[in-house]
C-alpha cells in the first residue's frame, strides 16, 4: 500500500517508502497488543492487570524524555530508529519463545513491555524529527495524515485478523507475524536516505547531554503559546487515556471476542477516514480549530460509549471518537514541526512528549482501580446510585465502567472551552520561527542533493 500524491516532492516519495514499512510494523504490533490483552483478561478477569500494561508502556517515554531528546539530536536519527526497532523485535521474539515453551507469566510481559516502550520512546521523536529533514513544510499535514492512516489501519485489521488467528491457532502465530513485519520495516528504513538536520546554532561543540537538554528546555519555555498548548494536551490526554483503555474491558462483559474485534475495527475505520481526510487536505486551515474543536466533540463521543449497553451504539461512539483523533493529533504535530528548528527538534519533541503524555500513564493506572473497586461494585449492587442511574444505563458487569465514561465525558468539553477562552492557545502562531525558516531552506537544498546521489 503506497499512496501517491500529485506533485509529490522527492522527499515525500522517500517518506512514502519508509511509511510503507512502518505500516506493516504497526499492523504486526497491533496483532500482538490485541492478542496479549485478551490473554491477560482471560487469565485474570481483572481490569487493573490489563491497564497495568498501558501504565508500564507509557512511563519510560515520560521519565526518560529529556535525555532521549538530547541523544536523538546528537546522533543519526535513522540509526536510532533502526536500533529501537531491533530491540522491539528481540522483545517479541523472547515472548514467543517463552509462550511456545509454556513458560510465559505476567512478569515476563511486564518486563518486555517496559523494554519495548523504552525503545519506542527513542523511535517516536527520532521519526518525527527525521520527517522534518525529509519533507517540505507544505507536506507536514499530509505526512501527519499518513502516520494516522498507519495507526487506523492497524485498528481495523489487527483486531479482526488477531481474532481470526486465535480462533484457529494460538499466540505463537501472532508473535511470529509481528516479527516478520519488523523485518519489512527495517528493510524500507535502510533503503531511505534521510538528510542530516542542520545543527542548532546555539549548540556548542563538545557540550554535554545535560547542557543540550537545558538548551532544549530553555527554547521550549521561551514560547508561551506552545506551553499553553501542552497544558491543554495534558488535560485532554488524562481523560482520553482513562476512557479509551476502559472500552475493551467494558465490551468484554457484554460481547464475545468476534464482536469486540468488530467494534474495534469499526473504530479503526473511523480513524482511517479521519486520516485520509488529513492526508488529502492537510487538515483545517487554522490548525488550532482542528485541536480544540475535536477535543470538544470527543466529550460527546465518550458519553455515547457509556450511555447504553449496546455493542452497536459503542461502535458508533468508537467510530466518531477515532475519526477525531487524527485531526487533533495531526493538527498539533503540524504546528510543532513548523515552529521548531530542526537541530533542536529531538529535544523539544521529547519534552513535548514528556509533558503532554505524563498524564496518560496516570489515567491508565487510575482507570483499573476505579473500575474494579469503585464504579463496578456500585453498579453491580443495590444502592442509591444503581437504583437511580441503573434504569437509564443498565446495571451489572461492565455498567460501572460505562458510568465512569459518562462522568469523564464532561471534561474534554470543558477543556476545549478553556482552550478557546485562552488567547495564547486560541491565537497560537503557526508560522515558523525565523531560525526555523532558515533551517528549512537549507534542508530543501540538502534533500535535492541527497536525491541526486541516491
Amino acid at each position: 500500500m503506497l499512496l501517491q500524491f500529485k506533485g509529490a516532492s522527492e522527499g515525500m516519495r522517500k517518506y512514502q517508502l519508509m511509511w510503507t514499512g512502518q505500516l506493516f510494523s504497526i499492523l504486526g504490533s497491533g496483532l500482538t497488543s490485541f492478542a496479549l490483552g485478551l490473554w491477560i483478561l482471560s487469565q485474570t478477569d481483572s481490569v487493573t492487570s490489563f491497564t497495568m500494561i498501558a501504565v508500564i508502556a507509557g512511563l519510560p517515554g515520560v521519565l526518560l524524555a529529556p535525555w532521549i531528546g538530547a541523544i536523538v539530536d546528537r546522533y543519526d536519527r535513522k540509526l536510532v530508529m533502526i536500533l529501537s526497532d531491533t530491540v522491539s523485535a528481540l522483545v517479541t521474539l523472547f515472548i514467543a519463545v517463552q509462550y511456545m515453551n509454556d513458560n510465559l507469566v505476567f512478569w515476563h510481559i511486564y518486563v518486555c513491555v517496559l523494554i519495548s516502550s523504552i525503545a519506542t520512546a527513542f523511535q517516536a521523536p527520532a521519526n518525527i524529527a527525521a520527517i522534518t529533514s525529509l519533507v517540505e513544510r507544505k507536506d507536514y499535514g499530509r505526512v501527519s495524515g499518513l502516520m494516522q492512516i498507519a495507526d487506523s489501519s492497524s485498528m481495523i485489521v489487527a483486531p479482526l485478523l488477531a481474532g481470526a488467528l486465535l480462533a484457529f491457532t494460538d499466540l505463537t502465530t501472532v508473535l511470529l507475524i509481528d516479527l516478520a513485519t519488523y523485518s519489512i520495516a527495517m528493510i524500507t528504513l535502510i533503503l531511505v536516505k534521510i538528510p542530516k538536520a542542520k545543527a542548532f546554532k546555539k549548540d556548542t561543540k563538545g557540550s554535554s547531554l545535560w547542557q543540550e537538554f537545558k538548551l532544549g528546555w530553555s527554547y521550549l519555555f521561551q514560547h508561551k503559546d506552545l506551553v499553553y498548548l501542552l497544558v491543554f494536551f495534558c488535560l485532554i490526554n488524562f481523560v482520553v487515556s482513562m476512557g479509551t483503555i476502559s472500552v475493551l474491558p467494558m465490551m468484554y462483559f457484554i460481547a464475545d471476542e468476534s464482536q469486540i474485534g468488530l467494534a474495534l475495527s469499526i473504530g479503526g475505520i473511523g480513524m482511517l477516514l479521519g486520516s485520509f481526510y488529513l492526508a488529502s487536505t492537510g487538515g483545517p486551515e487554522k490548525k488550532i480549530h482542528g485541536i480544540l474543536g475535536s477535543g470538544f466533540l470527543m466529550g460527546f463521543c465518550l458519553l455515547l460509549l457509556g450511555i447504553y449497553p449496546s455493542i452497536w451504539l459503542i461502535m458508533i461512539g468508537l467510530f466518531c471518537f477515532k475519526f477525531l483523533l487524527p485531526i487533533i493529533n495531526g493538527s498539533s504535530q503540524a504546528i510543532w514541526q513548523s515552529r521548531i528548528p530542526q537541530g533542536v527538534q529531538g529535544r523539544v519533541f521529547a519534552l513535548r512528549r514528556m509533558f503532554a503524555q505524563f498524564t496518560i500513564p496516570l489515567g491508565d493506572f487510575l482507570a483499573g482501580p476505579l473500575a474494579d473497586f469503585v464504579f463496578e461494585p456500585v453498579m453491580r449492587g443495590e444502592n442509591i446510585v444503581s437504583n437511580s442511574i441503573g434504569p437509564l444505563i443498565g446495571t451489572g458487569p461492565g455498567r460501572g465502567i460505562a458510568l465512569m465514561l459518562i462522568c469523564l465525558s464532561i471534561f474534554p468539553i470543558l477543556f476545549a472551552i478553556w482552550g478557546y477562552s485562552k488567547k495564547q492557545i486560541r491565537n497560537i502562531s503557526e508560522e515558523p520561527d525565523e531560525e526555523n525558516e532558515e533551517s528549512e531552506s537549507q534542508v530543501q537544498t540538502g534533500t535535492t542533493t541527497a536525491a541526486s546521489n541516491t
